[in-house]
């Protein structure tokens, strides 16, 4: 009878302490909802500290309650984009409010947001700084959907913006050193004078995109697609465009030193060379195959050609004096009439 006594004893223990478990999660659950009641409340409130209040109340509770961090992160950002819906007035900033949701949403747990894609189209964020300052706090924006967004002159250095669509997009002289945009989708945005050096952008869809003035010094552009973008005056030296396509692409005036395109499947055919500093770039295997008028005048000494395929490729007044073409394909003796060339030029057999 003892031991069924002190069985009986534990059992009612267990269901005493379950019954306590689960009394404190409901008014865990309740506590939470108040809260969240009255933070979403005090985002409607004409005072500014009052709606900083809500927001970062907010936080807390994503902080505290992980089920609800999908929620809440899609409050967030459609408070962002209501309320920078249209430009700031003319002289004014983006508001503290809108600023603070924007940190909260970039400094998320992103392992709590299940189903959640941040979705900030069309919002007006110029001039906010979103990235951090160093590559070890990354501002959570991969995947991000930052179509038509106006980020003119935003400090995104370092952010993961890795898959982000970042279509049409407004990124004049935006800072965006060190970040992450791998697979990202970047048709026809607009990065003239934009800061890319030592950016990751392999694989990035660049398609129409203007990167005019733009530093890309050391970037990673490994399978980037940058048919017909506008890459004229900016600097490229020493960056990694194996395997890219570059075709209708305009390079003129660009810096393309120590660049490397080595690659068979560059595509480099089509673009507009003119005037750019190719001086120790690799251009080994690259498909430089029917270009008109882009090696014009280009110096091309110690610019590495091996497996080059050279046909019908537009050597007028191109400076071959000092270049290596012994293992260049397709050229013909006609494409060289017009070239510079002296005795220090190696050219294939059958053409010496």
């Amino acid at each position: 009878m003892a031991v069924v006594g002190l069985w009986y004893s534990n059992v009612q223990t267990r269901q005493a302490n379950d019954q306590a478990r689960q009394e404190r999660a409901l008014t865990k659950e309740g506590q939470i909802t108040d809260r969240y009641t009255a933070a979403v409340s005090n985002l409607g409130a004409d005072k500014m500290d009052v709606r900083l209040g809500g927001l970062y109340a907010l936080e807390r509770i994503m902080q505290d309650s992980p089920r609800d961090h999908p929620t809440i992160a899609n409050v967030l950002a459609t408070y962002i984009r209501t309320h920078v819906a249209k430009p700031p007035a003319k002289g004014q900033d983006v508001p503290a409010d809108v600023n603070a949701a924007l940190t909260v949403l970039t400094t998320r747990d992103t392992t709590h947001d299940e189903d959640f894609h941040l979705d900030l189209r069309s919002a007006w964020l110029p001039g906010t700084e979103i990235g951090r300052q160093s590559p070890a706090d990354l501002a959570a924006l991969a995947k991000a959907d930052l179509r038509d967004t106006h980020l003119r002159g935003t400090k995104l250095a370092f952010a993961d913006l890795q898959g982000a669509n970042l279509g049409n997009a407004d990124l004049r002289n935006a800072d965006l050193g060190g970040t992450m945009l791998s697979g990202a989708l970047l048709v026809n945005a607009d990065l003239r004078g934009a800061k890319l050096f030592a950016a990751d952008l392999r694989d990035a869809l660049l398609a129409d995109a203007d990167l005019s003035g733009t530093d890309l010094r050391g970037a990673h552009l490994r399978g980037a697609r940058l048919h017909r973008a506008k890459l004229n005056g900016s600097d490229l030296e020493y960056g990694d465009l194996r395997s890219s396509d570059l075709e209708g692409a305009d390079l003129s005036g660009s810096n393309l030193k120590r660049v490397d395109f080595n690659s068979k499947s560059a595509k480099v055919s089509g673009a507009n060379l003119s005037d750019a500093n190719l001086s120790g770039a690799n251009l080994e295997g690259a498909n430089l195959k029917n270009m008109n008028k882009e090696l014009n005048g280009i110096p091309l000494a110690g610019v590495v050609l091996d497996g080059a395929n050279l046909e019908g490729a537009n050597l007028t007044d191109a400076d071959l004096s000092g270049a290596d073409l012994s293992h260049v394909k397709n050229l013909t003796r006609k494409q060289l009439d017009s070239a510079r060339i002296d005795k220090e030029t190696r050219l294939p057999a059958g053409l010496s």
